[in-house]
């Protein structure tokens, strides 16, 4: 998800809640808001869940090199930690948002560093004796769990879609609990469909040569940049 459209998006709200407190526009209740709000939600959520991040392409190389069953612990540890992540979103969403700008250099100096170092260790695998075989040991439950809480866009993700989507319609910590469960099982989903896609290509291709060795650490240290905030800055 680019910066700009977060901007955009974010500004959009803004103007809509301006008008509904002022009385331009009628005010709805949660179940009966307007259908704009509803397609912006799944479209920020299904664009931001499927498409290529640290998440995705860590639990995608896996799958590849080492087959669905051995990511397994890997996703399990995603789910994990996105999910404790999303909880402190639900409870302290305006005292992270107030800690974030803080944070965030922080966060992405930590997470540019663990992120280039998968990266690096995919694009080049200690080799075993055996031709095209890694002796890498998959990543694990901690890995992924990890992964979390050094990738700011994850924590951007909870704080930005329950401030954007959630809380101009309801305070109620059950909604708030719930869409941070309904975030976890969309990023969840979204890696899980990409690791699908790996281990097919691992079945499909039983030559693993380096270029895709390359291929995907090249996808992860551009993961890291995006991360970093360079991103924004370049372009």
């Amino acid at each position: 998800m680019s910066l700009f459209y977060e901007t955009a998006l974010r500004k959009s709200f803004v103007v809509y809640n301006i008008k509904i407190k002022s009385g331009l526009l009628p005010r709805k209740t949660f179940f009966g808001g307007a259908l704009v709000q509803w397609t912006a939600f799944f479209t920020y959520i299904l664009i931001t869940c499927n498409t290529p991040g640290p998440n995705v392409v860590l639990a995608m190389n896996t799958a590849r090199v080492h087959g669905l069953r051995k990511t397994l612990p890997l996703i399990a540890g995603m789910m994990s930690g996105l999910l404790l992540l999303m909880t402190f979103c639900a409870l302290f969403n305006l005292l992270l948002a107030s800690l974030l700008p803080a944070l965030l250099p922080l966060l992405r100096t930590a997470g540019t560093v663990y992120i280039l170092r998968l990266a690096w260790k995919i694009a080049f695998p200690k080799r075993s004796s055996r031709q095209n075989t890694t002796a890498d040991e998959a990543p694990e439950f901690r890995h992924g769990f990890v992964l979390q809480f050094l990738n700011p866009k994850v924590i951007l993700l909870g704080l930005t879609t329950l401030s954007a989507f959630i809380l101009p319609w309801t305070t109620s910590k059950a909604w708030l609990f719930g869409c941070g469960i309904f975030l976890t099982l969309a990023c969840s989903n979204g890696v899980l469909l990409w690791s699908l896609l790996g281990a097919a290509q691992k079945k499909m291709m039983t030559r693993q040569g380096r270029f895709w060795d390359y291929l995907m650490g090249g996808l992860l240290a551009w993961c890291a940049f995006s991360v970093s905030g360079l991103k924004e800055l370049v372009f």
